[in-house]
């Protein structure tokens, strides 16, 4: 199952060549390290495997890409392997379960971009990889089964968006979804549309075109360049994915917005939190929520819902395209964006839900 050579390759110096598709797998669960393997294996990597970071007799960790199990969900496991990371390392870490301030505390670090939880191991593990080391970042198929039929709308403006909502709950009532199902992709559908048509525009400074002009006439306004949305439903799932021209969305502006909401007491209102508020009502609707960036081109959101009960969140992925990602270094947050605040009234309501509690616990099963 695992390279004979694995420790050596390992512990290669920080100087060496290692092959691109070369992967490092660590975990203390032996059998758990045997899956993680294959599937990483399934999806075109070479693996090298440890059971430990501190195996690893290297300062620095050759490997770009690694795949790291947090055994008993303990985001504190990340201390012995992160002051070992190369500075462009991508690491995806596998967890049995995970509050959703968890999910944001294992993505702090710029190099830890994936979160894995629960029975989602198999299948997360082998799109993580698989899109890392191919580079195709982009497209809602990588999170169906092969063959599925995939719809698709476009839109400009505020109308569009209503008809796309309907035409997406039509389909999802049509594939015998549950109500309380629809009404969370309802929900996502509205947060993720606006976004990407009213918040996702800049002008050539990189400016927001929208900052200033009311969100009632928000709904006069077409967006300067068309966004889309494709939607599928499978046996098990149903899977949207919300597409923009203009790949500005960057990892911190994301976990900053969520925290906030994490921390706030009790009730969160929308018109504190604006647009911020959508970027956690996703988290606590989806049961995955992968973002896709190419700075200056496109950002791609794609969240799946369970046919049954509500599941918790159990994979988040950043996926950021090498050209111009140092771009997406620093993106706005709720500080950055109170210093820019602007009076507008009771305007804010026009997405559905003015204000949302927080969830006790997200995250996936054993």
């Amino acid at each position: 199952m695992m390279a004979p050579a694995a420790a050596g390759r390992a512990t290669a110096s920080p100087g060496e060549s290692l092959s691109k598709r070369r992967v490092l797998a660590i975990s203390s669960d032996l059998d758990q390290l045997r899956r993680i393997v294959a599937t990483l294996e399934r999806a075109g990597a070479e693996v090298d495997a440890v059971r430990s970071p501190e195996a690893i007799a290297a300062d620095v960790i050759p490997h770009r890409y690694v795949f790291f199990s947090a055994s008993d969900g303990d985001v504190g496991a990340l201390t012995s392997l992160v002051p070992k990371l190369r500075e462009r390392a991508h690491v995806a870490v596998v967890t049995p379960q995970a509050k959703l301030a968890d999910l944001t505390a294992y993505l702090r670090d710029d190099r830890i971009n994936h979160v894995v939880v629960g029975e989602e191991l198999d299948h997360g593990v082998f799109v993580t990889a698989q899109k890392l080391l191919t580079g195709d970042i982009f497209g809602i198929e990588k999170y169906l089964p092969a063959g599925t039929p995939v719809h698709y709308a476009r839109l400009r403006d505020f109308e569009g968006r209503g008809r796309a909502i309907q035409t997406v709950l039509d389909f999802a009532e049509a594939s015998k979804l549950r109500r309380q199902v629809r009404t969370a992709i309802g929900q996502v559908c509205e947060e993720l549309l606006m976004n990407a048509l009213y918040d996702a525009p800049v002008d050539a400074d990189g400016q927001p075109i929208f900052a200033d002009v009311d969100p009632h006439d928000r709904r006069d306004t077409r967006s300067p360049r068309p966004v889309s949305i494709r939607y599928a439903a499978t046996e098990h799932q149903f899977a949207i994915a919300v597409r923009d021209r203009f790949g500005r969305l960057a990892k911190n502006t994301i976990l900053a917005y969520i925290e906030k909401c994490i921390h706030s007491p009790n009730q969160i209102d929308r018109k504190t939190y604006g647009a911020g508020l959508g970027l956690y009502l996703v988290a606590n609707a989806a049961a995955s929520y992968v973002v896709n960036v190419a700075f200056g081109i496109a950002t791609e959101v794609v969240c799946t819902f369970d046919r049954g009960a509500k599941s918790p969140l159990r994979l988040v992925g950043m996926f950021v395209h090498p050209g111009g990602a140092e771009m997406l270094k620093q993106g706005p947050t709720p500080e950055t964006a109170a210093g820019q605040q602007r009076e507008i009234g009771d305007g804010e309501s026009e997405r559905a839900g003015s204000a949302i509690h927080p969830p006790e616990r997200i995250g996936g099963g054993g």
